[in-house]
């Protein structure tokens, strides 16, 4: 239930959208990307943007484009979710279980993360066991 106390911030173009990620890099809880924005030069270049503005931040693609092999390739570039307005405009609830289901997915995955770390870092560390 994440959206319940949700504060939007709203950007027209990726520049835009890249001058409030680099202020603040902690201002966000997820960002949800149209394709289709004015100053995108193509919409694996607009991902590709936002990964790096965004880096520890899940992001669900919102686009008109119906291009499966698009979606599938953003995705396995880190893109939470390519939802369709289509989906989103005759099933509003659906946008509220993918941010919801993103940003669980996300915390997961740092919280796994950091366990990894704590471990590598273990066994690196010279820790000994005598006997």
């Amino acid at each position: 239930d994440h959206y319940k106390n949700a504060e939007c911030k709203r950007a027209k173009t990726l520049t835009e959208a890249g001058s409030l990620l680099k202020k603040d890099e902690h201002m966000a809880d997820i960002v949800l990307l149209d394709l289709g924005l004015p100053d995108s030069a193509s919409p694996a270049d607009s991902y590709k943007k936002m990964r790096e503005w965004a880096e520890h931040i899940p992001i669900i693609i919102m686009t008109s484009l119906n291009d499966h092999a698009l979606a599938k390739a953003l995705v396995r570039q880190g893109a939470e979710d390519y939802l369709s307005k289509e989906l989103i405009v005759s099933d509003p609830p659906h946008i509220r279980d993918a941010i919801d289901f993103a940003i669980e997915r996300r915390g997961l995955y740092q919280k796994l993360s950091a366990e990894k770390d704590s471990m590598v870092k273990c066994f690196l560390g010279g820790y000994s066991v005598d006997q």
